[in-house]
């Protein structure tokens, strides 16, 4: 049984699909994979206390991208 969060997300995209999904498109045309040693010295936690683990390399320069693409910035 899906949870009642993965149901709003699921019909949110829904409704963003029927819109056509141009990211998407945009996935297969960029090799993230070449990012991943460029970012990976700036973004490591070798912290041996623990905690959360670090988000993805590759996820991280995506959302970056999408950021710039869609003009969503946190400046203040």
């Amino acid at each position: 049984m899906d949870s009642f969060d993965s149901y709003l997300l699921r019909r949110a995209y829904d409704k963003v699909a029927k819109h056509g999904d141009r990211l998407a498109k945009a996935d297969p045309l960029i090799d993230w994979e070449k990012f991943r040693p460029i970012v990976s010295g700036m973004y490591r936690n070798g912290s041996e206390r623990g905690g959360r683990p670090n988000t993805d390399e590759v996820v991280m320069v995506k959302l970056l991208v999408l950021q710039q693409w869609i003009g969503c910035s946190l400046e203040r």
